[in-house]
């Protein structure tokens, strides 16, 4: 006879998860104020000092205490709407702040106070104003272990809910109302649809100084930075509901169904309407950059590696991932019917050939010069076949400086140029952090050797 068991997990777990899923304490106050909006709540308010941490909010309070013990189950998310909670494991992260964290709340029927500590939840039921004296909830923290600088937490919040606090959400942190940051425009527009009729909305515009980057809102609460398009100038904000974040939400998830992948697709085909970054490029960055070329070719040769990209190369006659060898006209049609319209963008409107790269190369890697300062490493990687050279970074003038007592120019790179071959390899996805760093190891080795300094 088979028998199930339900899964139990023991107190030390609870506490484990509040750090190691939310690493800085400033998504602890995002979590709470996510909660609150979730709730209903248009303003939050918080204080915090070296006594205490209260977060505070005018929603429709806590309802069912089971529900609010249960983790991990995705009851937030089946209400619909735009709610940004989706397992009820935020709460968890307050716990990184202090062990000791009550919730006071009035639902307009009753009031209940809960103790969470990492071990257990107690909590009782009174009169509807006994423990607040409006709807909503009250959250304390006595004696908080963590209590952020406020300018820090300030600017955080600013980050994280500048659309929100554009359209009339409200955040007060210390007496002082949060206002949102002045360089977004929460002006939003649809900028593309994706398959079941999902909309991706945002504001992105042609800016000088733009790098090609754009920031990434779910729920219209901030998750990250992408970079879209390193060879246009422009920049803004995308929000997409679809889109999948981790559970700290400092990230997308990459595999959820192919949307990720379908929503980059897009966003590429949409950014291409704006203008090309033009650059002048000295005769030392040439030759480095043919070196670090030559040296990467090599190695994803005999490694067996095709990058697949999209993007296609010079005049339309070097060899490319995409193209290949057609024996007749009529084939050569039919592929490029095929073809994905992000293609067809880059090509001549007059001769119908695919526009020439500031670099191209014969086995599919296109590399770009961008300006991304030391935000970005020296040379870093841009899914499917970019490399983009960080003109900016120290360290990338590091490379390029005249100085013999500092070993070859190419030799400076290698670090980041064996973190970009690795990373190239379609299994790296899969592989924990200590294979990674091994596999890396093996590239600089490999780079050395073809170098014949080792």
């Amino acid at each position: 006879m088979r028998l199930r068991l339900e899964h139990k997990a023991g107190a030390d777990i609870i506490y484990e998860l509040s750090v190691r899923l939310y690493p800085s304490p400033f998504e602890s106050f995002r979590e709470a104020i996510s909660n609150a909006f979730d709730e209903g709540s248009k303003k939050v308010a918080i204080r915090t000092s070296v006594k205490e941490i209260i977060v505070e909010d005018w929603g429709e309070g806590i309802k069912d205490v089971e529900k609010f013990a249960t983790f991990g189950e995705a009851a937030k998310a089946k209400l619909g709407g735009e709610i940004i909670g989706e397992k009820g494991l935020g709460k968890l992260s307050l716990l990184r702040l202090g062990k000791n964290v009550n919730f006071r709340t009035n639902n307009d029927e009753y009031g209940i106070s809960i103790v969470m500590t990492p071990e257990y939840l107690d909590y009782e039921i009174g009169k509807v104003n006994k423990y607040l004296d409006h709807t909503g909830t009250q959250i304390v923290i006595p004696n908080p272990e963590i209590v952020p600088p406020t300018d820090e937490l300030a600017n955080y919040l600013k980050k994280a809910f500048g659309l929100r606090l554009a359209n009339d959400f409200e955040i007060i942190l210390n007496g002082a109302k949060l206002e949102s940051r002045a360089k977004i425009d929460a002006d939003e527009h649809l900028v593309c649809r994706l398959k079941g009729g999902v909309d991706v909305t945002g504001n992105i515009k042609e800016e000088k100084k733009g790098r090609g980057v754009l920031d990434v809102y779910v729920k219209h609460v901030f998750v990250t930075t992408i970079l879209v398009d390193p060879e246009r100038r422009f920049g803004g904000w995308i929000n997409c509901n679809r889109l999948t974040p981790t559970t700290a939400r400092n990230d997308i998830v990459k595999d959820n169904d192919g949307i990720y992948e379908e929503f980059l697709h897009h966003l590429r085909q949409y950014v291409s309407r704006f203008p090309k970054v033009e650059e002048e490029v000295s005769r030392d960055e040439v030759l480095i950059g043919n070196e670090l070329d030559k040296m990467l070719r090599s190695y994803l040769k005999d490694m067996k590696i095709l990058p697949e990209g999209k993007l296609l190369s010079g005049r339309g006659k070097e060899p490319t991932l995409n193209r290949q060898n057609r024996s007749s006209p009529t084939e050569e049609a039919e592929e490029s019917e095929k073809e994905p319209e992000y293609i067809k963008t880059h090509r001549n409107p007059k001769t119908n050939k695919p526009i020439k790269r500031t670099t191209k190369t014969n086995y599919g890697i296109i590399w770009l010069y961008q300006d991304y300062g030391n935000e970005r490493e020296p040379i870093f990687f841009v899914e499917p076949n970019i490399i983009v050279k960080n003109r900016t970074n120290n360290l990338y003038k590091f490379a390029l400086r005249n100085k013999p007592s500092l070993g070859p120019k190419w030799l400076r790179l290698v670090p980041y140029l064996s973190r970009i071959a690795v990373t190239m390899n379609p299994e790296s996805a899969k592989w924990t952090r200590e294979q990674m760093f091994q596999r890396m190891d093996e590239a600089i080795r490999y780079f050395l050797r073809q170098k014949d300094e080792l």
